[in-house]
């Protein structure tokens, strides 16, 4: 296993001036960043504080192990990690070298968590920390994947972290670190090597709309189950449109069944690009990165809001993807989807009256400025179909040009109705004009046909039971200019969501 960065460790006395740390080893101050680069690939991870409940905090990464929730107390340099099931005791940072204890965390990361090294001296690309403590990891039961060792300074953190993987060992060593209003190392981007540093943005960043020119549109998949018969009507139609898909799996096994089952349909994959990383669901839309662009550069900035707190993986994903791409994110600071967010690109957003009943901690005005990091400076706030678990406005409505939006239509009589109608005015108080679209209600009470992705003049429709409103579907798409591809959505509809809820617009 590669030492930290090829870096020095050196036994050592001098401490580190450390500020207030409810462990002296592991911050607890949401605001605080830390910045890892790779010594493979050259590109950073960043790790920040996602949640706090009590003394736990959920933490975007944390040594290697990803988003993983850690409890410290106030005068107690010990911590545990809670693994899914349980809390694991992991080590006393300020202990006795030698100490050791078994721990399960996940798959490739449990066995013997020994101290094996106190008063360290390490140089990483940040600096030479004093006073690190080095805690090692062995009996991975996976031979090609599992955390080696992680490094963490007093008064700093997590400084570095060593692992195996199928290309061989990696190391993160630190770069920058912000940790109590104070800088340490270098600058805060990283313009070659992959960013995801979370820091003020300016130049006036706004949130594109969905019918802006696309380079990629990103999709997910944990499994396949759900997702195939999407995917195969996604790819085909997307295959000559010069907009090329992304799609995150959650394994090697995933994206093996995934090719399989596109090369049995006949489904091109030439434009089709498969990335690997840990996520918990399908749902890219609502957990993947909502994408702004700066106003004069044009460059591109990661918003990141906060994510359901049980799905850790997906949480992650916003920072991962900036860290790939070598491009800048911002936290947006209230519990949101992007399922429930439509923008007109020029800084008016639409979302439904569900991101203030999930944020009921906070003022309408409080929930406005998180909107404002996204380049919106106004809220047009609709209900939510009834008894719709999500609340998300692309379940009903979208937007679908400077001037058109589209809203879904139910017979007077049922209960969606009303609300579809008041959606509908909303839009149209707003200078749209509306077309409505009968949804499949029969087959689901939420089959909707404005759950539709748009990509460069093709649109993701999706298809249910009644031909004769999938049809009348694909044509008001195409009456709008659209080439209008039908979806297959019967299967993923049983599970609340259809094309728009599985993929994320990437602009060019």
């Amino acid at each position: 296993m590669k030492t930290l960065l090829r870096l020095s460790v050196l036994v050592a006395v001098i401490a580190c001036a450390s500020p207030a740390l409810a462990n002296d080893y592991i911050t607890n101050d949401p605001d605080d960043r830390l910045t890892y680069t790779s010594d493979v690939t050259g590109q950073d991870v960043t790790a920040r504080i996602q949640q706090v409940y009590g003394n736990w905090r959920l933490w975007s990464q944390f040594g290697g192990l990803g988003p993983t929730w850690v409890y410290t107390a106030d005068g107690y340099d010990y911590f545990w990690v809670w693994n899914g099931t349980t809390y694991q005791l992991i080590a006393n940072l300020s202990g006795r070298e030698g100490e050791a204890r078994d721990a399960d965390l996940n798959s490739c990361n449990s066995g013997r968590i020994t101290v094996a090294g106190r008063n360290l001296q390490v140089t990483t690309p940040a600096g030479t920390f004093n006073d690190v403590t080095e805690i090692r990891f062995s009996g991975s039961p996976c031979a090609d994947a599992g955390v080696g060792s992680i490094y963490f300074a007093r008064g700093v953190g997590v400084i570095g972290w060593t692992e195996t993987t199928i290309m061989g060992p990696v190391t993160h060593s630190l770069r920058i670190a912000n940790i109590g209003g104070r800088t340490i190392g270098g600058t805060t981007t990283n313009p070659g090597g992959g960013g995801g540093t979370t820091t003020p943005v300016s130049d006036d960043p706004v949130a594109a709309s969905e019918h802006a020119d696309m380079e990629t549109i990103l999709w997910g998949a944990n499994d396949t189950y759900i997702v195939t018969e999407v995917y195969k009507d996604s790819f085909r139609g997307l295959d000559r449109s010069g907009v090329r898909s992304q799609v995150i799996v959650g394994s090697n096994s995933t994206a093996s069944q995934l090719r399989y089952d596109m090369s049995q349909a006949g489904v091109p994959m030439g434009n089709v690009e498969i990335l690997t990383a840990r996520i918990d669901t399908v749902w890219m839309r609502d957990y993947g990165p909502i994408v702004l662009k700066r106003g004069r550069s044009g460059d591109r900035v990661v918003a990141d809001p906060e994510y359901y707190w049980n799905r850790n993986n997906d949480n992650a994903i916003p920072d991962a993807y900036a860290g790939y791409r070598g491009w800048q994110s911002v936290d947006v600071r209230i519990s949101y989807e992007g399922g429930n967010f439509a923008t007109d690109g020029q800084g008016t957003a639409f979302s439904s009256l569900g991101v203030q009943w999930f944020n009921r901690d906070m003022s309408r005005s409080a929930i406005e400025r998180e909107f404002a990091k996204m380049g919106c400076d106004e809220v047009v706030y609709v209900e939510p179909l009834i008894d719709e678990g999500t609340t998300h406005i692309d379940m009903f409505a979208r937007v679908m040009s400077d001037d058109v939006a589209m809203v879904s239509r139910y017979p007077s009589s049922h209960r969606q109705a009303r609300v579809c109608d008041a959606a509908a005015a909303a839009f149209r108080a707003k200078g749209y004009r509306v077309v409505r679209v009968d949804a499949d209600y029969r087959y689901d009470e939420y089959a909707t046909y404005t759950n539709s992705t748009l990509a460069n003049g093709v649109a993701l429709v999706p298809q249910y039971s009644d031909s004769a409103k999938n049809r009348a579907a694909l044509q008001a798409y195409r009456d709008l200019g659209f080439t209008a591809v039908g979806v297959d959505s019967r299967r993923i509809i049983r599970y609340s969501g259809a094309v728009h809820c599985v993929s994320m617009q990437i602009p060019r």
